[in-house]
């Protein structure tokens, strides 16, 4: 029997390992001046459900497909709330360093620091946690290994 403790070792690591992956593309999109592209806002979509459901298969891994579909979904509204903080926190110190001092803009006349509370609420919590709640959904019913119950298998 597994401890209970030993699966929700996994949660800071792939929060924090979508955060990290989410800072490390947005201060590259920075640099490029490819920040304000539609389609770039997608990018950081998908890594939020790929990273969600990538949790969601390694918990059920962990725990040899015996957790509940309920476990599962909460191992993924977890990480994607720790990894949703993290990326806030950091996307409010960044504005203030580098989009709040205009000597230091990147881009002439950029709308997303423009606007950068309606991008932060919309974008980075709103849509992030959106997609995480989806994504958890998606993984906790699709990766369980019994699709008859939402119960844990008992052996």
């Amino acid at each position: 029997m597994e401890k209970p403790s030993q699966s929700g070792k996994f949660l800071p690591i792939y929060g924090y390992g979508l955060a990290l992956v989410s800072i490390v593309f947005t201060v590259i999109f920075y640099v490029t001046k490819l920040y304000g592209n539609l389609w770039m806002g997608y990018v950081g979509n998908i890594i939020m459900f790929v990273g969600v459901l990538a949790s969601i298969i390694h918990y059920n891994k962990v725990r040899h497909d015996r957790g509940s579909a309920m476990s599962a979904f909460s191992m993924g509204w977890r990480t994607t709330l720790l990894a949703t903080i993290l990326y806030a926190v950091f996307m409010i110190i960044f504005h203030f360093v580098v989009g709040g001092n205009p000597s230091h803009s990147l881009q002439e006349g950029d709308t997303v620091k423009d606007n950068f509370w309606i991008y932060f609420l919309g974008n980075i919590v709103f849509v992030n946690l959106l997609v995480g709640i989806v994504a958890s959904l998606l993984g906790a019913m699709v990766f369980k290994s019994n699709q008859k119950t939402t119960l844990p298998n008992e052996p």
